[in-house]
């Protein structure tokens, strides 16, 4: 009987232990992002009163009215310039995961698999740019794809800028500012860490005897990294691409 209590303590404060580290995330969460757009949305459907805005709720003569104007949705899907917009931000978002990806998956991959005592310093250069303004950062690219920056320079000695103007990505060679290609591109330097940290993490954690398994039953090592490394990093694909 005192084994079993001693097993139940433990459980629990391991559980309240958990709950603490998970709860305290989600309610800054909660508040500074849910809570935000919660405003928002409650904006986007009053009534103006002047300069203030009309309760949703209303009681008169004992009956609760819920007033919900709509015009401001109506409005969205009336004009296509809003649908445009929408459908391209998906396209590029769509893009960026991609790229995202399959950069940031051989990384995450090469990192899990170093030694122990590369790692920190791996996992170091992959949060190192957090340490500078994200505006910076953007404004760093503005200046490296402009003319004469080294990077614009590079892509236009190579030819590069060539091909990107054929797929259509730059209206024309040299023209790389102001386009979907620096457009994906920053995005995409921008998002690779929350990539790479999710994917990390759990490559990290893998057991590494399935790996040992598989080979035993004759899987090459293409086939164990496609039927058993990337499905059991499905939650990490999951976390980087949200």
């Amino acid at each position: 009987a005192p084994d079993l209590h001693g097993a139940v303590d433990d459980l629990l404060r391991r559980l309240g232990g958990r709950n603490a580290v998970i709860g305290v995330p989600y309610l800054w969460l909660l508040l500074f992002f849910l809570l935000p757009f919660a405003i928002v949305l409650r904006i986007s459907v009053s009534e103006m009163e002047g300069v203030q805005f009309k309760d949703l709720l209303t009681l008169q003569d004992g009956v609760l009215q819920l007033t919900l104007k709509l015009s401001n949705y109506v409005f969205l899907t009336d004009d296509a310039l809003y649908i445009k917009t929408y459908l391209a931000s998906l396209k590029y978002a769509a893009a960026t995961t991609v790229l995202c990806l399959v950069i940031g998956y051989p990384f995450a991959y090469f990192m899990a698999r170093a030694r122990s005592t590369l790692q920190p310093a791996l996992l170091m250069l992959v949060m190192l740019p957090f340490w500078t303004s994200f505006l910076l950062r953007v404004y760093a690219w503005k200046g490296l794809l402009s003319d004469n920056g080294w990077v614009s320079d590079l892509l236009i000695n190579t030819g590069i800028d060539r091909l990107l103007a054929a797929a259509g990505l730059i209206p024309a060679p040299g023209q790389l500012m102001h386009t979907p290609f620096s457009l994906v591109l920053g995005m995409t330097y921008t998002y690779l860490p929350f990539m790479i940290l999710p994917l990390y993490g759990n490559l990290s954690k893998m057991d590494l005897r399935l790996l040992e398994a598989a080979a035993d039953l004759g899987a090459t090592a293409w086939t164990a990294f496609w039927k058993i490394t990337v499905p059991l990093s499905k939650a990490g694909i999951i976390a980087g691409s949200m």
